[in-house]
């Protein structure tokens, strides 16, 4: 029976953790998984052994080196013990982990490497990648426009990178939108509801949503914006919407640990992302069977909204598709017509709210489980 190994920080809160733990939900049986995490810290559901390292991490330089080496010594210890045939590792440290522990790692590039490695560890960490990461048996990127970044400006060989999509657990996200909100928050979805959800960051890029916000207020008065998530942000943008007096108006509800009865009651999901890797939360929100409108910013939204058209595509206006409106990176004006269009045209809205499941259920966790059948072999 093969053995696999998936190497985490943490099994808590992020977007990595969430696939881990929906991966290791539909992991087939022919294989025994293994989830060890470098710290204990689980909030997700998984199936699967659990073996924690208990390592601390540390925020400065030094502390960080000391963290990667001991982790480092005790998961080659555990190799040694357990001896799985693949290490699959999630985030940036446990993929420098795995490269210098095991021939057999599958190192998971879960963002558009270009644009989010950024100050001096993200310039480190881009260094990293081009001497080390052909090491890896595989690197398994979440979007063609991912892959074409890490071939051409991260010298990662072709034929090792593959392209496999993020799983949806459609089935737990239909149940988990059944759950009846608090009373403290119904008052809110009495109104036509705008939703966000992502850390409070300067890759979610927030701040543009709550100033487009503001524009579609003008047309449509009533509507209220919930925020879901939290972040270093937070008080900046708090103060952004008091400033642009929305304070009534914008709901800052923090990480929810079942989004899902959220999203399912408003009526337009927004991705105001400067960058993405392939955002889950845009395919959750369409498996919520909600219409969605999202920046066209680099990667990801393009391939799942308008997946007949080039990857590498950037509009310059509104492309209204099939599955949701892509709109021209970083301009709010142009998401506030979006927006506003959707909310007041319902044959518009109707269209993107019966085709958003369609395309849903091509990122069903039992479809997107086949693509990882390389590891038997």
């Amino acid at each position: 029976m093969n053995k696999i190994f998936f190497l985490l920080s943490t099994l808590s809160t992020g977007g990595g953790e969430r696939v881990a733990s929906d991966l290791s939900l539909h992991w087939p049986s022919s294989s025994l998984l293994s989830i060890v995490l470098l710290k204990n810290k689980i909030s997700y559901p998984h199936k699967g052994n659990i073996i924690t390292l208990d390592v601390d991490e540390s925020k400065n330089i030094l502390g960080k080196a000391y963290y990667y080496f001991l982790a480092s010594a005790k998961f080659r210890k555990l190799i040694k013990q357990e001896k799985p045939n693949y290490i699959v590792s999630f985030g940036k440290m446990p993929n420098m982990i795995n490269l210098f522990s095991s021939d057999k790692a599958i190192v998971r590039v879960d963002n558009f490497y270009s644009a989010s490695c950024t100050g001096f560890s993200g310039w480190v960490y881009k260094q990293l990648v081009k001497l080390f990461f052909n090491r890896a048996e595989k690197v398994v990127v979440i979007s063609k426009e991912s892959a074409h970044d890490i071939i051409q400006n991260f010298r990662i060989k072709k034929e090792k990178v593959k392209v496999i999509y993020n799983p949806l657990n459609i089935e737990q996200i239909r149940e988990l939108a059944k759950e009846s909100l608090e009373s403290e928050h119904k008052n809110i979805f009495k109104n036509p509801v705008i939703i966000t959800m992502g850390q409070l960051g300067r890759q979610k890029n927030q701040a543009k949503l709550i100033k487009a916000f503001q524009l579609v207020k003008k047309e449509a008065k009533n509507t209220k914006l919930v925020i879901l998530g939290q972040g270093p942000f937070e008080n900046y943008l708090k103060s952004l919407a008091k400033e642009l007096g929305l304070e009534r108006d914008v709901y800052f509800l923090g990480w929810q640990k079942n989004p899902f009865k959220f999203i399912v009651r408003a009526k337009v999901f927004i991705l105001s992302s400067l960058w993405e890797g392939l955002p889950c939360s845009l395919l959750e929100s369409m498996a919520c069977r909600i219409p969605v409108v999202s920046f066209d910013c680099s990667s990801g939204p393009r391939e799942i909204l308008a997946p007949g058209t080039d990857f590498l595509k950037k509009t310059k206006s509104i492309d209204y598709t099939d599955f949701g409106a892509l709109v021209k990176p970083k301009d709010g004006k142009l998401m506030a017509e979006a927006i506003g269009k959707i909310l007041s045209d319902n044959n518009l809205s109707n269209r993107l709210i019966n085709n958003s499941m369609q395309r849903a259920m091509d990122f069903e966790a039992h479809n997107i489980i086949k693509e990882w059948q390389f590891l038997k072999h």
